[in-house]
């Protein structure tokens, strides 16, 4: 099979990549000029420059393919609506259109469970609500995944949408680093005590429910949830993580309405005085942790024959050693 990766250096494109290439897949990556590379380094893949911004780049980077795995987006709890269209929709658009055009013939949407409303459940599923937003990012996978659905029921052409959870584990230079350093500072609070349930998704039990979406037949016209199927709560997690980290766990937590509206507070005069970083804390941030946000995966085991193989503990354990090796050998 000859598969294009978007987003092939980024934390869930390389792990997708190697995983690939173990099945003996042939591998594109598609990478921009100015990526960090590092994660495929010593993965044999055929690296291609490119930007979902330039469709006569995606034309070429989609010739000669079977399956395209867009794993590339814009991915932050920060940032306008605009920004969030330009490279989740407009972007999928433009692959789209040139998957279509050089008769690939599966196309695999990396999406989100955040499309789903921060209503506080557990054991939710695709058909959980959707309700509105006011998280841009939300709003921007929402839009991609009616987008790609249209093309599949309008041109018959092959799309699969998987929503992964919470995705952590090696390779993770976003969330696990600013989490670790936190952690490891003693700065870190919990959000109400830490007692809501999250969608945790070790990366290479996505990477293998992301190749199901791209490999069984019926999967064709599908959604599915990815995630490890487990039900922990966020001080669990911190618990297990900082012990593998050999780190106190966090001592503080902060009441999550109070945090709602400081968030708010320090959007209002980000925007005010158009500061362009991220703001300490944002309201998405806070929506997330404050209530359940857990999902069932019945429909990937029935449908998909998926079965996460990493359990959580081993999971966290490989999360630590890759932070402790090449984070803090870095420092030392």
């Amino acid at each position: 099979m000859r598969c294009l990766v978007t987003g092939a250096n980024g934390f869930v494109g390389a792990t997708l990549c190697r995983k690939l290439l173990e099945r003996g897949d042939k591998v594109r990556g598609m990478v921009r000029i100015t990526s960090d590379l590092s994660l495929l380094e010593g993965v044999p893949i055929e690296r291609f420059v490119g930007t979902l911004d330039d469709s006569s780049s995606l034309l070429e980077a989609t010739k000669g393919i079977d399956t395209v795995y867009h794993t590339a987006a814009a991915v932050t709890d920060w940032g306008t609506l605009d920004f969030f269209r330009r490279v989740n929709v407009f972007g999928t658009r433009r692959l789209i259109d040139a998957s279509v055009q050089n008769g690939v013939t599966r196309f695999v949407l990396v999406s989100s469970v955040a499309v789903h409303s921060f209503i506080g459940a557990q054991d939710m599923d695709e058909n959980a609500p959707q309700l509105p937003t006011p998280f841009p990012y939300c709003q921007s996978k929402r839009e991609a995944e009616a987008l790609v659905m249209d093309y599949h029921h309008q041109r018959k052409f092959g799309v699969t949408i998987v929503r992964p959870g919470d995705v952590y584990g090696p390779g993770d230079r976003v969330s696990l680093l600013k989490m670790a350093g936190m952690l490891e500072k003693g700065s870190m609070a919990l959000i109400g005590g830490g007692k809501t349930m999250g969608a945790f998704t070790y990366v290479e039990n996505l990477a293998d429910g992301l190749i199901l979406a791209g490999t069984v037949p019926h999967a064709i016209g599908e959604t599915y949830v990815i995630t490890d199927g487990i039900k922990l709560t966020w001080r669990e997690y911190f618990d297990k993580l900082t012990s593998a980290l050999g780190v106190p766990p966090p001592r503080f937590s902060v009441n999550p309405r109070l945090a709602y509206a400081a968030a708010a507070i320090l959007e209002f005069i980000y925007r005010r005085f158009r500061i362009q970083t991220r703001p300490p804390i944002t309201r998405y941030l806070i929506a997330h942790l404050w209530k359940d946000f857990q999902f069932g995966i019945e429909k990937a085991r029935r449908e998909l024959g998926y079965k996460p193989r990493i359990a959580i503990d081993e999971a966290i354990q490989r999360t630590a050693e890759w932070y402790i090796r090449v984070v803090r050998g870095k420092e030392s």
